[in-house]
C-alpha cells in the first residue's frame, strides 16, 4: 500500500489545485504555505510575481496570483469552498487583515498543466525578448553604419571643399589673365583705330588740291 501511495502518478491522480485568484497584500511563497497548511496538507506552491517597469531602488516582491497544490482533493475543494470571499483575518494590524480570499477549485487541472502552462509562457516571453534584442541590435547597427556614412560623408566634404578651395583659386587666375588679356586687346584695338583715324586724316589732307595754284 505504501508504495502505491508514494507513487508519483497516484499521487498526482488524488491532488488537486487551487487558483488564487488575487494573493493578499504582504503575503509571499512561505507566508501563503503557512496560512493554507493550517486547513489542509500542501504540496507544491507556485505565485506570479508583479512585473513593474520602474527602474532603481529596492522594491518588495508583490505576487498578483497564484496556484496551489493541495495532496487531496477533497480537502483542495473543501478549502476553496470555505476561504473564498471570507477575510483573510490574522493580526488586526496586518495589511492582509479586511483582505477577501479569492480562490477556486480547477476541477481536473493538475500541476504538470501549470508547468506545462508556465513552460510555454516562458518560451514566449523568451521568444519575444529575443525579437526585441535583435530588432534593437538591428537599429543599433543601422544606427552606426549611418554614423560611418555620415563620417565617410563629411570627409568627402572636407575633401571636396579643399580641391574646390584650389579650383576656385585656379579660376579667379583665370579670370584674371583673360580680364589682363581683354584689357590688353581692347587697348589695341583703341590704338589700333586712333591710328587708323589719324592715318585717315593725313591722308585725306595730302589728297586735298592746293588752293593756291593757278
Amino acid at each position: 500500500m505504501a508504495d502505491v501511495i508514494n507513487d508519483p502518478e497516484t499521487k498526482q491522480r488524488k491532488s488537486g489545485v487551487v487558483y488564487i485568484q488575487t494573493v493578499p497584500p504582504m503575503f509571499t511563497v512561505s507566508k501563503l504555505r503557512e496560512v493554507l497548511s493550517t486547513y489542509a496538507e500542501i504540496g507544491r506552491l507556485y505565485l506570479q510575481a508583479e512585473k513593474h517597469k520602474s527602474k532603481g531602488g529596492k522594491r518588495r516582491k508583490r505576487y498578483t496570483e497564484g496556484w496551489v497544490e493541495f495532496k487531496s482533493k477533497s480537502e483542495a475543494k473543501r478549502t476553496a469552498a470555505m476561504l473564498n470571499g471570507n477575510p483573510v483575518g490574522g493580526k488586526r494590524r496586518s495589511p492582509a487583515y479586511d483582505t477577501l480570499w479569492s480562490m477556486k477549485y480547477l476541477s481536473g487541472f493538475k500541476w504538470v498543466h501549470l508547468m506545462e502552462q508556465l513552460t510555454y509562457e516562458r518560451r514566449v516571453e523568451e521568444q519575444r525578448m529575443r525579437a526585441e534584442i535583435s530588432q534593437a541590435k538591428r537599429q543599433a547597427e543601422h544606427f552606426a553604419e549611418q554614423v560611418e556614412k555620415g563620417a565617410k560623408i563629411r570627409r568627402l566634404e572636407e575633401k571636396v571643399l579643399k580641391k574646390g578651395g584650389l579650383w576656385e583659386h585656379y579660376q579667379r587666375q583665370i579670370r584674371q589673365r583673360q580680364v589682363l588679356k581683354e584689357t590688353k586687346s581692347k587697348k589695341s584695338k583703341q590704338l589700333g583705330s586712333s591710328e587708323q583715324f589719324l592715318h585717315m586724316i593725313f591722308d585725306a589732307k595730302e589728297d586735298q588740291p592746293d588752293g593756291n595754284a593757278g
